[in-house]
């Protein structure tokens, strides 16, 4: 307090020494690298404004080769601000599936959250019988729709566990009549207010290419962890859609029998593409869809550009609690080689606007058995 009125007494009284003081400030090397590396004041004004209100830590910054920039989330609803527009999402729910163990609190605090944030949105949450007992019930009972799955047999990649959890909260959302969804994971947190306007706003304006009207509209994934080189390759993290649609693409029939129906027996490899898990979901529901595949990255860039959708997670300050979560720019950024694993929305626009672009197929993602283990 004393420091600010020191300042403004220079920046009223004495002007030309206030810009001088600035400009060292702002130019002075010595300075730039203190402040660079120890920041001990994350909540102080940042033009005109504080980014969070409460942070005991601070950042201890020793790296000398590269710029290191920072995104500050708080953990618990109650140090969030929301804003004041409204939306009105009641024909849209958000379904959060998955396994609670270890991450409850960080979920529970996920539901205040959307439930702050998306008042008129059904929120779901699909789980587990022998993890149910980390979360607390009878506080969300009557706030969001609970559903408590049986756990299903083992089986490789864990490809079950997501179809009942996914499958199980559809259908209740459909038996609600509400048309579109937000399916996301346990691990994850959306903290943009607009994002299901936004996704609304997408389906919009980006229709479904004609010769796939039968399915209506396109289905929305993310950037994180949707492969521009992995064939068939969209997310399943973050994924959006007509509820119809995702009832169709999490169909529940298990991993390996509907596997054999579609592909083949397990371990299945086409044209050094192993089909398992997102590349399984993306590759069955265009199959289903009356769709021929021929397993190469020309095809998956068609289909990609014509009946999906790809976005950026910042478009929705997406948080996924998972795999070396403080490097955010992951999936989407590195410097190292010209190798970009995931695809942007500006990649996908490529695809969308010019249906004969295409990127470096020679970079396209090769799996293959190894002592009858599939690997990369």
């Amino acid at each position: 307090m004393i420091i600010s009125k020191i300042k403004n007494f220079i920046k009223l009284n004495f002007p030309f020494i206030a810009k001088k003081l600035i400009e060292f400030r702002d130019t002075n090397n010595l300075s730039r690298k203190i402040k660079s590396q120890l920041n001990t004041n994350l909540t102080k004004q940042v033009h005109g404004k504080k980014i969070i209100n409460i942070e005991k830590g601070i950042v201890n910054d020793k790296t000398i080769n590269n710029f290191v920039s920072y995104t500050l989330r708080p953990k618990v609803t109650e140090n969030i601000i929301i804003e004041s527009d409204n939306y009105n999402n009641k024909d849209t729910a958000i379904i959060i599936q998955g396994s609670l163990k270890g991450i409850s609190e960080f979920t529970q605090q996920t539901i205040e959250l959307y439930i702050k944030l998306f008042k008129n949105s059904e929120i779901v949450l699909s789980t587990w019988e022998n993890e149910i007992h980390s979360f607390p019930v009878k506080k969300y009972s009557d706030k969001i729709k609970i559903i408590v799955n049986n756990i299903p047999k083992n089986e490789p990649h864990n490809i079950n566990l997501q179809l009942i959890s996914t499958n199980s909260a559809l259908k209740y959302v459909k038996k609600k009549n509400i048309k579109y969804c937000l399916k996301t994971r346990t691990d994850c947190r959306i903290y943009n207010k607009n994002s299901l306007n936004h996704l609304k706003n997408l389906i919009s304006v980006f229709s479904i290419d004609t010769e796939y009207k039968h399915l209506s509209s396109r289905i929305i994934s993310s950037s994180i962890d949707t492969r521009k080189y992995r064939v068939y390759g969209l997310s399943d993290i973050f994924i959006f859609g007509e509820t119809t649609n995702l009832e169709k693409y999490f169909e529940v029939e298990n991993y390996i029998s509907s596997l054999e129906k579609h592909f083949g027996k397990y371990p299945c490899i086409i044209k050094e593409t192993a089909v398992i898990n997102e590349i399984f979901l993306c590759a069955r529901y265009l199959k289903n869809s009356n769709i021929t595949l021929n397993w190469e990255l020309e095809d998956w860039w068609k289909y990609c550009g014509k009946i999906f959708c790809v976005v950026d997670s910042s478009d929705f300050d997406f948080f996924w609690y998972k795999y070396d979560w403080k490097f955010e720019q992951r999936f989407i950024q590195n410097y190292t080689s010209d190798f970009k694993q995931a695809l942007s929305f500006s990649d996908w626009l490529n695809l969308y606007n010019n249906k004969s672009f295409q990127f470096d197929v020679s970079k396209k993602e090769v799996w293959r058995l190894r002592d009858g283990i599939i690997a990369q």
